[in-house]
């Protein structure tokens, strides 16, 4: 685990009472209502002070909004509340779902040192089986050891591998969730010229890069 982390909690308040998740939405006779977030952080190292930077973007009609920056201090050893209210949604009248605005809606929030991000965590509206994700326009950079991706739209669960034998290799992060705006770098060790494949929700099927 990494010395700090993010994370973040959706919570959606439903007409009638189920014993479905909190957090997955809910259409027909059970509707979703009010939806809302916390986000907080968790740090096993000396007292810090941070940038939080929040983002939303719906995937079903690239309304985005970026709310305040702000900075934070996350005490030593211990998890820390950073933000709580609710979910940022379209407006109705610009909403891909109008009874349920934010349920197309993807947060990523990122701590920022030094133009450095630390941390970062996507939260996805759930269940992920119903969401139509559009293509992300993913590229990736594959360059002395290092595989740079970014994205024009968000994407979940991407997965770095290598065609044919995997055998000797390693990669520093993997099943990335990535954010427009946020390149996330990744070290991999033992490539020795083999070609990094991608795969993702939006398309499962490894392609190479």
């Amino acid at each position: 685990m990494r010395p700090v982390t993010l994370g973040i909690r959706r919570e959606v308040a439903k007409n009638r009472p189920n014993d479905r998740p909190r957090n997955f939405y809910e259409y027909g006779s059970f509707q979703s209502r009010q939806v809302t977030l916390s986000i907080w952080a968790s740090n096993s190292k000396h007292e810090s002070t941070y940038t939080l930077k929040v983002s939303a973007y719906d995937i079903a009609t690239d309304w985005r909004l970026d709310l305040p920056e702000q900075e934070v201090t996350l005490g030593e050893n211990r998890s820390t509340e950073l933000w709580s209210g609710i979910c940022p949604e379209p407006p109705v009248d610009q909403a891909f779902d109008k009874t349920a605005p934010s349920g197309t809606v993807v947060i990523h929030a990122v701590l920022i040192s030094k133009g450095e991000v630390i941390a970062r965590y996507t939260d996805w509206p759930q269940p992920y089986k119903l969401l139509d994700i559009p293509d992300p326009k993913l590229k990736v950079e594959v360059k002395n050891g290092e595989i740079r991706s970014n994205v024009e739209k968000p994407v979940k669960g991407v997965w770095l591998s290598v065609e044919g034998d995997d055998e000797g290799i390693e990669f520093g992060d993997n099943s990335l969730d990535l954010f427009p705006g946020d390149e996330v770098v990744v070290k991999a060790k033992g490539l020795e010229g083999r070609a990094v494949t991608v795969a993702s929700l939006w398309n499962p099927k490894a392609t190479i890069v």
